[in-house]
């Protein structure tokens, strides 16, 4: 029996990110003053609802079948778009590989959700308009060993992906969740790649999203060699829980002038963990909550 392990139970801490060279890719700036689009585009916002199917402890997606979740989350989507007026996209965010405390058959600490599970949301999204996030956990894996288990599901033309670092103990001799995990830039970059060559290699002309979720600053080191890849959208989630007033403030730290014109923002809220639960006027920089309100709103917004 697997042993599941829930995410950490930790303070946020303040998450910067920059630009810089790699062998691939492009520099966040083409040239001076020149800004690239991020994923969502101009007007537009991803509304998603995190979680594994049929694991309630996981997140609000656990605990509703695929029939009770769709008006469920085209509520909160059309909550968003009638204070913005701008195009909210509605989605699931489902964790497909989950970190385990047990090393498992393959002695990578990670559960892989059955594609009997995960199919029938990727036809009730194709079917509904959604967008649907494959959320991979690492446990011994890296980001690059990790994609290559959901590459195939890319063929869908609304299904994107996210990297969640929090587990990942590719170089420790510890399970996950004895310590927070950390990837490297250049891994997101790698990853971008081999998106790019599979999509190529089998016709998908439609750009992609890749979400990186991270709560401190230490889970994605060396952040000077993040690169554009013209078809991989790149999105950094803040995934931590507290105070509207702390998230707000470690937000805005981060998502300075500079930073919001040149990398998509991704805020997460906690159902539970959050205390109060901020409303979308808050989240969207609308009004303030306990006396602090986010400058720059975020693009993608996802409920756990």
């Amino acid at each position: 029996m697997f042993k599941i392990i829930t995410k950490m139970r930790m303070p946020l801490l303040a998450l910067l990110l920059g630009t810089g060279a790699f062998a691939t890719g492009h520099p966040l700036y083409k040239s001076e003053g020149q800004i690239i689009d991020q994923m969502p585009e101009k007007n537009e916002l991803v509304v998603a609802y995190y979680g594994r199917p049929g694991v309630r402890s996981l997140g609000v997606l656990g605990q509703h079948s695929i029939e009770e979740l769709k008006p469920i989350i085209r509520h909160r989507a059309a909550e968003y778009a009638g204070i913005t007026g701008k195009h909210v996209v509605p989605g699931f965010d489902i964790i497909y590989g989950l970190a385990s405390a047990e090393p498992g058959a393959h002695k990578d600490y990670i559960i892989h959700l059955n594609s009997k599970k995960l199919e029938p949301y990727i036809e009730a999204a194709e079917k509904e308009g959604f967008v649907l996030f494959i959320d991979i956990q690492l446990g011994k894996h890296t980001p690059q060993d990790a994609i290559h288990h959901v590459l195939k599901y890319l063929k869908y033309h609304n299904v994107h992906i996210a990297i969640d670092p929090e587990f990942e103990v590719s170089n420790l001799n510890v399970r996950p969740g004895k310590k927070i995990g950390h990837i490297d830039a250049a891994w997101i970059n790698q990853v971008q790649a081999i998106m790019e060559k599979y999509m190529k290699e089998n016709g998908i002309t439609e750009k992609k999203m890749l979400v990186v979720h991270m709560f401190r600053h230490s889970m994605v080191q060396n952040k000077a060699v993040v690169r554009y890849y013209d078809n991989i959208k790149l999105i950094m989630n803040l995934d931590g829980h507290g105070s509207p007033r702390l998230k707000i403030d470690i937000y805005n730290s981060i998502y300075s002038a500079p930073y919001a014109k040149r990398v998509a923002g991704g805020f997460k809220l906690f159902f539970n963990e959050d205390h109060p639960l901020m409303t979308p006027r808050q989240v969207m920089g609308l009004e303030p909550a306990q006396g602090v309100k986010i400058k720059y709103p975020p693009q993608y917004i996802n409920y756990q």
